[in-house]
């Protein structure tokens, strides 16, 4: 969700263990300097294809940190379970934490008003919200980050994500609620948009 603090959160959880990278799926789309098509972009047929592009691209990068020994954590919006249940396709058989950073959509609201013009979301996010809690709201940990600072937040994910938010790989995303078990080198965060 634009606004939910992803982008500078991510690297704040990553700093926080030995060995770690930050992969942020918005750097890997734009790495298309040409003919790229956005989130909701047109052709729908193109904005979708780049989208799984951009998806495996994160897994396939997190997959190889993770192959050596560098913990990776992922900064996307996965707003629906297909791309969820995609990713998790990619990153199987390792460990996946899916943590979704989830202020209220006021608050959203308020943090996307509140950047430079340049990185301001200018569409109606509301419906991506309401979705994305509709169809992905019991898989993860929704973290409500709206009376958090992102030191709080990442000092709160580092702490508690392992326990709290991993997910069962062996079944789809609409059955994969967290399993309480041990975490492994992958994370995943959510968004209703990008």
């Amino acid at each position: 969700m634009p606004g939910a603090g992803k982008s500078t959160v991510a690297p704040l959880v990553a700093a926080r263990h030995a060995r770690a990278a930050h992969i942020s799926g918005d750097v890997l789309s734009y790495m298309v300097v040409q003919g790229r098509v956005g989130f909701n972009g047109q052709p729908a047929e193109e904005s979708a294809r780049q989208l799984r592009l951009c998806a495996r691209n994160m897994c396939t990068l997190a997959n190889n940190f993770a192959d050596n020994g560098i913990f990776p954590v992922i900064e996307y919006a996965i707003d629906n379970p297909g791309m969820l249940d995609y990713m998790l396709a990619e990153l199987r058989p390792r460990p996946v934490v899916f943590v979704v950073l989830a202020p209220p959509l006021e608050v959203c609201r308020q943090r996307n008003a509140a950047r430079a013009v340049e990185h301001q979301v200018h569409f109606d996010f509301s419906p991506y919200y309401r979705a994305m809690r509709e169809q992905l709201g019991e898989v993860g940990w929704w973290l409500d980050t709206a009376a958090l600072s992102p030191e709080e937040t990442a000092d709160l994910i580092a702490a508690r994500a392992h326990d709290t938010a991993a997910l069962r790989t062996d079944l789809p995303a609409s059955c994969a609620a967290p399993s309480g078990g041990a975490l492994g080198p992958a994370a995943g965060g959510g968004r209703g948009g990008p």
